[in-house]
């Protein structure tokens, strides 16, 4: 027998729309900084996949799933 999350916990996680593609905007960003944007946009993908599959293993296709292959 499972128990089943307060209903807080069961919403998938927000994905909010990413920076700008464009070339241009992202050569005006230094190297650090950047790559310190990449590094919490991994760990914040990461924690929303995470948060997202608890979700659907308490209630199965609640949320859509990323990265699916």
């Amino acid at each position: 027998m499972k128990a089943t999350p307060p209903a807080e916990l069961l919403h998938c996680a927000d994905r909010p729309a990413g920076l700008p593609e464009d070339p241009a905007l992202i050569a005006q960003i230094p190297t650090a900084i950047r790559a310190g944007i990449i590094r919490l946009a991994r760990a914040f993908a990461g924690n929303a996949d995470r948060g997202d599959r608890l979700v659907n293993w308490n209630a199965p296709g609640s949320c859509p799933v990323a990265n699916a292959k």
